[in-house]
This record gives structure tokens, C-alpha cells and sequence, in this order.
């Protein structure tokens, strides 16, 4: 005779923090790969030059590491004169750059040599 067992049910189990941590990593990580064909695109300059956009990321990068605020940069770049509207742009996102995760690990030196060489990008110079 053939005895039939009752199967248990598996108990369902949350995630732990740890791995939901480490999910939203991973996802961020993945946005930030997609973002970064987009970054190496040619852009307008305006009456910029790429070694003007290297030399702002420099500057910006002086002022995050000499403690001036996000936000009182991002005055600096407000109060700015420009040639052309597309300059003030460039400038903001240059700073959301510094500012944010990317800024974490780069020197002032590195700032300015990673933006002058995304600028040159696809373009002749």
C-alpha cells in the first residue's frame, strides 16, 4: 500500500536589507552604465572650447573639494556671464557631474582631463 505524506508548504521569506541594498546598487549601477554613451556624445559648445569645458570641471572640482556647498556653486554658475545659452547648461550638468558620484573619486586634475577628453569626443579637434 502506497502512503501519501503531506507536503509542508515552504515558508516564504522576505528579503534581507543586505539584499535589497544590494539590489538598488546593482540597479544603479546599470542606470549608470546606460547614462554613459549618452555623456560621450558630441554637444554644442556655444563659444566654448572642450578645454574650456576641462578647465571648469577643474574649477568646480577646486571649489567641492575646498567645502563650497552644492548649492552655492550652483549660484556661482547662475551668476556667470555666457556667450551662449547652451554654455550655462553645459556648466550645470559639468557640476551635477562634480557634485555627484563621478566627483567622488576624481582629483581636480581628473575632473577637469575626464570632461576635456568626453568633449573631444566624436568631435575633429
Amino acid at each position: 500500500m502506497v502512503t501519501m505524506t503531506k507536503l509542508e508548504p515552504i515558508p516564504h521569506t522576505t528579503p534581507s536589507m543586505t539584499t535589497i541594498r544590494n539590489a538598488e546598487r546593482f540597479l544603479l549601477l546599470l542606470l549608470a552604465l546606460a547614462a554613459c554613451p549618452a555623456m560621450a556624445a558630441p554637444y554644442p559648445l556655444g563659444t566654448m572650447t572642450c578645454d574650456d569645458i576641462g578647465a571648469f570641471a577643474s574649477e568646480a572640482m577646486t571649489w567641492r573639494k575646498s567645502g563650497v556647498s552644492h548649492e552655492k556653486a550652483k549660484t556661482r554658475v547662475e551668476e556667470r556671464e555666457y556667450g551662449d545659452p547652451v554654455e550655462k547648461k553645459n556648466f550645470s550638468i559639468i557640476l551635477e557631474y562634480v557634485y555627484g558620484n563621478y566627483g567622488n573619486n576624481w582629483s581636480v586634475e581628473a575632473a577637469g582631463n575626464v570632461m576635456r577628453s568626453d568633449c573631444r569626443k566624436g568631435r575633429d579637434n
